[in-house]
C-alpha cells in the first residue's frame, strides 16, 4: 500500500508539471497571437505595425506624415500672414504719425479715401473666391504638393514686389491683390489631396487640424508683429520680410514633401506599410467623371 501511495504521489507531481508546461505554452501562443493581431489589421483604419508602435511618439521627425502636417501648418501660417499684412500696413501707409505733443513726425505716403481703402482691402477676396473649385481640380491632376506650394510661393513673390508697384499706382495694387487672392485661393481645396494620400483614417482629423490651425495662428501672429514692423522699420518691411519667409517655406516644402508616401525616400518601411494598409495604395486611381451638366441643370426639388 505504501509503494502504491508513493507511486500515485509521483504520478500526480509529473502530471502537474505537464499541465504547467502546456499552460505556459498556451500563454506564449496567446501572447504571440495578440502581438500579431496588434501588428496587423484589426479593422478599418486600425492597422498597426510593431516598428510603428515601438517608435517613440515624440520623435515626430521620424514619422514622415507628421513632417508633412507640420510643413502644411507652416504653409497655412505663412499664407494667412501674407493675406492680412496689408490690413495693418495700410494704416502706416495712409495716416500721419503724430507724437504725444501733437507734432507730425512721419507724413503719410498715400492719400486714399475710405472708398479706395475698402477697394484695396477687399480686392484680395475677389480673386480668392474664383479658385476654390479650381484648386481641387488641379490637385487631382498635378498633385496637391505642387498646387499648395506654388500657390503660396506666387503669393509670397507678389508680396515682395508690392512696395514698388503700389508707389506707381493704387490700381496696380488692386490688380496685384486680386492675383494674390487667385493664387492663395487654391490652398484649402488642394490640401485635401495631400491627406487622401498621407493621412490614415484614424489620424486624418488630427493631421488636418494640426495643419489648418496654422491659418488661425498666422492671423494672430501677423496683426501685432506687422504693426511693430511698420512702426520701427517702415510699412514696406512688412511685405519684404513676410514675402521672403514665404519663399523660404516653399523651398523646404518642395524639397521635403512628396505627393505619395511611396515616393518619399526617407519614409520607413513600417510607416509606408501602415499608411498603405490603412488607406490603400493610391498611386493608380480611377479617373472620376463628374456629371457637371446634370448637376447644374437639376432643379433643387429633383
Amino acid at each position: 500500500m505504501k509503494m502504491s501511495y508513493k507511486r500515485i504521489s509521483m504520478d500526480t507531481s509529473v502530471l502537474e508539471k505537464l499541465i504547467s508546461t502546456h499552460s505556459d505554452e498556451d500563454t506564449m501562443e496567446e501572447k504571440k497571437m495578440n502581438e500579431e493581431t496588434t501588428m496587423k489589421a484589426t479593422g478599418y483604419g486600425a492597422v498597426k505595425y510593431k516598428d510603428e508602435i515601438d517608435e517613440s511618439s515624440w520623435k515626430f521627425w521620424k514619422k514622415r506624415r507628421y513632417v508633412v502636417a507640420i510643413l502644411a501648418f507652416l504653409g497655412f501660417f505663412t499664407s494667412y500672414i501674407l493675406r492680412v499684412n496689408l490690413s495693418v500696413a495700410i494704416v502706416a501707409m495712409t495716416e500721419d504719425k503724430i507724437d504725444e505733443n501733437g507734432v507730425i513726425y512721419r507724413r503719410r505716403e498715400f492719400d486714399w479715401d475710405s472708398k479706395t481703402k475698402g477697394l484695396v482691402l477687399s480686392s484680395f477676396f475677389y480673386g480668392y473666391l474664383s479658385t476654390q473649385l479650381l484648386g481641387g481640380w488641379l490637385a487631382a491632376r498635378i498633385g496637391g504638393k505642387r498646387v499648395f506650394g506654388l500657390g503660396i510661393a506666387a503669393t509670397a513673390l507678389f508680396t515682395i514686389i508690392t512696395p514698388p508697384l503700389v508707389r506707381a499706382s493704387v490700381y496696380i495694387l488692386i490688380v496685384l491683390r486680386i492675383v494674390e487672392g487667385i493664387c492663395e485661393g487654391v490652398t484649402y481645396p488642394c490640401i485635401h489631396a495631400i491627406w487622401a494620400n498621407w493621412a490614415p483614417p484614424l489620424e486624418r482629423s488630427k493631421l488636418a487640424t494640426l495643419a489648418f490651425s496654422g491659418s488661425f495662428l498666422g492671423t494672430v501672429f501677423a496683426m501685432p508683429i506687422s504693426g511693430i514692423m511698420a512702426e520701427h522699420l517702415g510699412w514696406s518691411s512688412v511685405f519684404y520680410v513676410f514675402g521672403a519667409v514665404g519663399l523660404i517655406w516653399f523651398i523646404a516644402w518642395w524639397m521635403l514633401v512628396k505627393d505619395h508616401p511611396a515616393d518619399d525616400p526617407n519614409i520607413s518601411q513600417a510607416e509606408l506599410e501602415y499608411i498603405q494598409s490603412s488607406i490603400g495604395i493610391t498611386g493608380n486611381q480611377m479617373k472620376v467623371k463628374h456629371p457637371w451638366k446634370a448637376m447644374l441643370s437639376s432643379p433643387p426639388g429633383d
